[in-house]
């Protein structure tokens, strides 16, 4: 009777660890197909750019058929994510235990982000039009329909400067954007396979160098019924909120979510305190400033100056994208000659220096 009851109680704990972590030992992997080529010889600035732009605009919308997320500290759990670009996007992670854990979310009008993991303060909120010029961008740097781009549906903006490509060391090509935001100048570095054309790496860099946001993306498949390849190992990291995660997803769901979805909707709980960012007087503290890993990450600096890179050769203006705003103008800054990769030196992201 003690060795019936000890194998019960044993194999009742292997299900719940099974069960609330998101296991995937039993899960069928889809079968591996062989992404076409997208580039035979050096590709240009323009080409690149097109190509990732046609990658992206066929999705109208992508939901995961399983897909799990870690934090430093904690065990993996199972997630749940939808996006609808640009701006609908939801990610829940839970576990049969403990509930729902986190919560980030965004829709045309607004996004919020909740969890139970660390001193998360409530559920954060704010209007799009109104956060962009508070303060609260020092807790969180991006806004979490930016997990979109990060998880493969990257997107090149016509009216933005785009600079390259240049070779990176691992033999990659990075184009460098300038972003002009209402909190003023950012760089964003999106780094591209040159035979594929797929995006490995994308980095949000304030005015003054400093890392806002970086996501390295990997196990890149292809999809022949849409024509697209998208990563399935997505690892994450916000310096200036001391977050990081990594989330795997098994395999996709394309455009079936109407715009209409309930889940863009965001969720209002009674028993949950809710602050709006766009108000300074609902800020929290910092005693209440959220964490979600184990320990503090300090974001890499890099020296202040207008513009953490050198300057690139003048490109040409490329064709805009149907569907996307056509007022594109290029550059007027004077041409200058192409960088070698020993000529500069991208910013080191702390904990991607053996992945650049």
């Amino acid at each position: 009777m003690k060795t019936t009851t000890q194998f019960t109680f044993s194999s009742l704990l292997l299900f719940l660890i099974f069960t609330s972590t998101g296991c995937h030992l039993f899960r069928q992997q889809p079968p591996v197909i062989q992404a076409p080529v997208a580039f035979r010889q050096a590709p240009t600035l323009e080409s690149l750019i097109a190509h990732v732009n046609s990658n992206t605009q066929r999705i109208q919308s992508l939901e995961d058929k399983g897909a799990s997320i870690s934090v430093p500290g904690f065990p993996s759990i199972r997630a749940s994510i939808s996006m609808a670009p640009p701006k609908s996007f939801r990610l829940t992670g839970e576990t049969m235990v403990t509930g729902k854990l986190i919560d980030l979310g965004s829709n045309d009008q607004e996004f919020w982000v909740w969890s139970k993991v660390g001193d998360w303060p409530g559920q954060l909120y704010a209007r799009h039009d109104q956060f962009q010029n508070t303060a609260a961008r020092q807790m969180l740097p991006v806004e979490p329909s930016w997990i979109s781009q990060a998880l493969g549906l990257a997107y090149f903006d016509p009216n933005d400067q785009h600079q390259g490509p240049y070779p990176t060391q691992d033999g990659k090509l990075e184009i460098r954007s300038t972003v002009n935001s209402p909190s003023g100048q950012m760089t964003k570095v999106t780094v591209i396979d040159p035979t594929y054309g797929w995006v490995t790496q994308q980095h949000v860099y304030d005015s003054n160098g400093q890392t806002l946001a970086s996501a390295l993306a990997s196990d890149h498949r292809f999809d022949p019924a849409i024509g697209v390849s998208l990563p399935h190992q997505v690892d994450i990291h916000l310096p200036p909120a001391q977050m990081k995660m990594a989330i795997t997803i098994y395999g996709y769901r394309y455009n079936h979510l109407r715009p209409d979805d309930n889940r863009w909707i965001r969720p209002q709980n009674s028993d949950t305190p809710s602050f709006n960012l766009a108000n300074p007087n609902q800020i929290p503290g910092p005693s209440a400033t959220p964490a979600i890993q184990g320990s503090p990450y300090s974001a890499p600096t890099q020296p202040v100056q207008a513009n953490p890179y050198p300057a690139g050769p003048q490109q040409p203006g490329y064709p805009a994208t149907p569907g996307y705003p056509q007022n594109y103008a290029p550059a007027n800054n004077p041409a200058a000659p192409i960088y070698r990769q020993s000529q500069y030196d991208p910013p080191a992201i702390r904990g991607f220096e053996g992945r650049r």
